[in-house]
C-alpha cells in the first residue's frame, strides 16, 4: 500500500517541471481526491482549497499563494493579512493556516476604483502602494516596512506588538518605520501606532 506522501507525489506527477508551491484540487484530480489527501494527513490546508504537502516548511511565498484567489485586480494584501504572509502570525500568535472567518485585509490606490465588496474582505484606500508592494509567488503584498506601519495603525496593541517584533527580526527598522508614519498626513490610528512601536521596541531592548 503506498504511503500518503507517495500517493501525493504520484498525483502531482510534475514530470520535468517543479511541483506546485501550493496544492489545489486541480493539481490532484479534483476536490474529492484533494479532500481525501487532506483527511489522510498528506496535505495541510493553508486556506480554502490551498494546501502544502505534509512536512513542507511553509514560508511567505506559500502563504501568499494560498490567498491569491482572494486578491481582486488592482488590490494588494495588506495590514494583518500581509503580516500573516510575511511572519505566519495572526492576532499576535502563530497561525499555521489563515484563520477561518478572519477578514482578508486589502489595500487599493486612490487613483483606482474601489473593489466590489465581497464577504470576508476589508478593503482600504491607501497611498504609496506602487512603491510599497512586493510580489510573492506573483501575489501582490505590502512590503515588510509598510506592513509594520499598517499593522501598528490598525491592529490592537496585543496583536500588533508580536508582529512588529517578528518583522524586526526580518530586517524592518522599527524606528525608521515610525518616522515614515510621522511623515504621513491624515493618518488614522497614529496614537495607537506610536504605542505599538514603543512597546515593540521596549520588548526588543528588554
Amino acid at each position: 500500500m503506498p504511503s500518503q506522501c507517495t500517493s501525493l507525489a504520484a498525483l502531482l506527477d510534475p514530470g520535468p517541471t517543479a511541483a506546485p508551491l501550493v496544492v489545489t484540487p486541480a493539481h490532484v484530480g479534483g476536490p474529492v481526491a484533494w479532500s481525501d489527501l487532506r483527511r489522510r494527513g498528506a496535505l495541510v490546508e493553508l486556506h480554502d482549497g490551498a494546501a502544502v504537502g505534509v512536512g513542507v516548511v511553509v514560508g511567505p511565498r506559500h502563504r501568499a499563494l494560498a490567498l491569491a484567489h482572494e486578491v481582486p485586480a488592482r488590490c494588494v494584501l495588506a495590514a494583518s493579512t500581509a503580516a500573516w504572509v510575511h511572519t505566519g502570525l495572526h492576532d499576535g500568535v502563530v497561525a499555521p493556516a489563515w484563520p477561518v472567518g478572519a477578514p482578508i485585509e486589502l489595500a487599493y490606490s486612490p487613483d483606482t476604483h474601489r473593489p466590489v465588496p465581497r464577504p470576508g474582505q476589508v478593503a482600504r484606500r491607501a497611498r504609496g502602494l506602487a512603491r510599497d508592494t512586493v510580489r510573492l509567488a506573483g501575489v501582490p503584498v505590502t512590503r515588510l516596512a509598510r506592513t509594520a506601519v499598517d499593522v501598528a495603525c490598525t491592529a490592537p496593541l496585543e496583536a500588533a506588538v508580536p508582529v512588529l517584533v517578528a518583522l524586526s527580526g526580518r530586517g524592518v527598522d522599527l524606528r525608521h518605520a515610525r518616522r515614515v508614519l510621522d511623515q504621513r498626513v491624515r493618518v488614522i490610528g497614529r496614537p495607537a501606532a506610536h504605542r505599538a512601536f514603543a512597546a515593540a521596541l521596549e520588548r526588543l531592548n528588554g
